[in-house]
C-alpha cells in the first residue's frame, strides 16, 4: 500500500510502520520525570515559605480588623469595650466590662506572635494586656508589636499603632 502525503510526495508500508510505533523510550520518559521531580524539589520550599507568610500577614490583618470592630462596636453601644491580648499564648479577645461578656477567644497563626504592648507610659512583653475603646470612639492607645515565631526566616515584623484620639488601628511593617 502506498500514501500519498500533502506534498505529493508517497509513503511505503514501512514508512508508514516506523510513524505508527513512534513513542517514547523508557529511558526518555524516566528524564522527563526526573526534571519534574527537580522542579518541584526547588519550587517547594520558596512556596511554602510565601504561604507561611501570607498566613501570617492574614493573622495579623484579622488582628487590626478585630481592634476596629471593638471601636466600632464601643461607638454603636454606647459603651465601653476592652481588648485584651494574652503576650504569652499569642491570644486575643474583646470584653465588655459591664456584662463581662467576652468574644471568642481568636489566636494569631504559629507563624507570627506578640512581642511586645506599649500604652505610652509601660510596656509588657508577656502576660495580659488591655486597650479600652471609649463609646465616643476614643482609646487608652497604644502600640503592639508583633514578630515572626522562627527568627530565621525573613518574614516582616509589624507594628500596630491604636491611636489614642481616633480609636483607629494603624499596621505598619516594622524594619
Amino acid at each position: 500500500m502506498t500514501s500519498i502525503l500533502s506534498a505529493g510526495k508517497t509513503l511505503n508500508n514501512f514508512c508508514l510502520r516506523q510513524l505508527k510505533e513512534r513513542g517514547f523510550t523508557l529511558i526518555e520518559a524516566i528524564a522527563v520525570l526526573v526534571m519534574i521531580g527537580l522542579i518541584i524539589a526547588l519550587v517547594t520550599p520558596f512556596v511554602m515559605t510565601t504561604l507561611d507568610r501570607m498566613q501570617g500577614v492574614s493573622s495579623v490583618h484579622k488582628l487590626t480588623s478585630m481592634l476596629a470592630s471593638a471601636r466600632s462596636q464601643a461607638v454603636a453601644k454606647k459603651t465601653s469595650l476592652v481588648f485584651q491580648g494574652n503576650i504569652d499564648q499569642d491570644q486575643y479577645w474583646v470584653v465588655d466590662p459591664k456584662t463581662e461578656e467576652s468574644s471568642k477567644v481568636m489566636e494569631l497563626d504559629r507563624t507570627i506572635q506578640f512581642r511586645e504592648f506599649d500604652d505610652g507610659e509601660e510596656s509588657w512583653s508577656g502576660g495580659i494586656f488591655s486597650v479600652t475603646f471609649y463609646p465616643l470612639g476614643t482609646t487608652s492607645g497604644g502600640k503592639i508589636f508583633l514578630e515572626p515565631s522562627d527568627a530565621d526566616t525573613d518574614a516582616p515584623s509589624f507594628v500596630l499603632t491604636i491611636d489614642p484620639v481616633t480609636g483607629k488601628p494603624y499596621l505598619n511593617h516594622a524594619f
